[in-house]
């Protein structure tokens, strides 16, 4: 489970910005449903973050992305390739400066800290550590190629490690117990769901192959109010380029020529409302919300299966979506039945009027400068001891209470509308007025 991210430097991502998942202090809101309560911390089931358009919502997650996909690709192929690096770009110091993630995650009532500094070139600094309590043992510790503190089991990797390459995945290489910990975690235990209209993953669809699974599922669905009464998984025949499929056969590459796709099946009525038969559709011809839903519906039952304890990554998780469904999803995600953590980004105000906690919700703001400011509504004075049920936090919200409202003017885009309207169509001011 995830308990902290930090990032620094990173897209629009200036100064270090912390994503907690670990409950406030003294705040006891809907405890045992919305929080795990069982391991050596106190965790949040669910964050929401919301924000305007372009306050860096996506980038938040996509450096969490970052850091997982340098993590389990160790860093860089080769000594010759580059690392991901994308610092802020709006200050001089900073498009210079190392970027840095660091992250405190739960794996088997463990609790590790590991973080790395880099730049496009090289990783500047590595640490692993082990926590317990307000105590931090540190198990491995590098600055550039150079070991403050390594364990002796490993020491004779460290003649092996590449400048631009991570020292967790060549420990995890060589069965060291403590780092193949956090590298299954990010390369297992941390999901991302795309909004994007690409199919559902051919390891989700292999559920359905699972009568018990698929009814599962199916029933899900109609608790939904699709119109939905069996799926099924079909074997697709790929589209294959042939100059691949050459280059494929010239190095003896295997390659796949059929792909796993999902069906829906929906009864058909004639006009007098009776039911005659039965309709196959793919789920990428069903709408974008029935197969978010289908998506969603199947990341829960797999992780149920995978003995649960993930943390599932959504970005504009409700994209369409209707606001109920939304809502009874949120309900979900935080219910007792819940052993997973979903962190999700959002544009739908009145979420916030789920059975949240104050410290399930995080707001995100830009300044003028482009530097993005992320913050938890559990951090303003007002709002650690709200219990008055008719106390709305989405229109505290919209009333500016907590920031990170949009400031629109209205006026202002009419007239770059009525400008622009005019220069395609050679008016004048005296042509509009006649």
């Amino acid at each position: 489970m995830l308990i902290e991210f930090k990032v620094k430097n990173f897209a629009s991502f200036k100064n270090e910005t912390i994503l907690s998942a670990e409950t406030g202090e003294r705040l006891r809101k809907y405890k045992g449903i919305n929080t795990f309560e069982d391991g050596p911390v106190s965790l949040l089931k669910n964050l929401l973050i919301l924000g305007p358009n372009g306050s860096g919502k996506t980038e938040l997650l996509n450096a969490l992305r970052t850091m997982d996909r340098i993590v389990e690709r160790g860093g860089t192929a080769s000594v010759t390739d580059q690392l991901p690096y994308n610092p802020f770009a709006f200050d001089p110091d900073e498009t210079k400066g190392d970027t840095g993630f660091s992250i405190i995650i739960q794996v088997a009532n463990k609790i590790y800290n590991y973080s790395f500094k880099y730049n496009a070139d090289e990783i500047t600094y590595e640490k692993l550590s082990l926590l317990s309590g307000d105590k931090e043992k540190i198990y491995f510790e590098r600055k550039l190629q150079r070991f403050v503190k390594l364990p002796k089991s490993l020491e004779g990797l460290s003649s092996k490690l590449r400048k631009n390459a991570l020292f967790l995945f060549l420990a995890q290489q060589n069965n060291d117990q403590n780092s193949a910990n956090v590298y299954r975690w990010f390369r297992e235990d941390l999901i991302y769901v795309t909004s994007e209209p690409i199919g559902i993953p051919q390891y989700l669809l292999g559920l359905i192959k699972n009568n018990d699974l698929k009814n599962e599922l199916v029933s899900f669905l109609e608790f939904a109010d699709f119109n939905i009464i069996d799926l099924e998984v079909e074997k697709v025949p790929l589209t294959i380029n042939p100059d691949m499929k050459d280059f494929a056969d010239k190095m003896n590459l295997p390659m796949s020529v059929n792909s796993l796709q999902l069906f829906t099946e929906h009864k058909v009525y004639d006009s007098s409302g009776k039911v005659v038969g039965k309709q196959k559709m793919p789920i990428l011809a069903e709408s974008t919300g029935t197969a978010q839903v289908c998506l969603i519906a199947l990341l829960i039952i797999w992780a149920q299966v995978h003995k649960n304890n993930k943390t599932i990554i959504m970005d504009e998780f409700d994209n369409s979506l209707h606001h109920e469904l939304a809502s009874a999803l949120i309900t979900i995600f935080n219910s007792a039945e819940n052993n997973n953590q979903f962190i999700l980004t959002t544009h739908d105000l009145q979420l916030l009027d789920n059975n949240l906690r104050t410290d399930q919700i995080y707001l995100l703001d830009k300044d003028f400068k482009g530097i993005s400011d992320l913050k938890s509504i559990f951090d303003f004075n007002d709002s650690r001891n709200i219990g008055r049920s008719d106390l709305s936090l989405a229109k505290r919200y919209l009333k500016g209470r907590y920031g990170a409202m949009p400031v629109i003017d209205v006026d202002g885009l009419m007239d770059v509308l009525k400008s622009t309207y005019q220069k395609l169509n050679g008016d004048t001011n005296e042509s509009n007025k006649a």
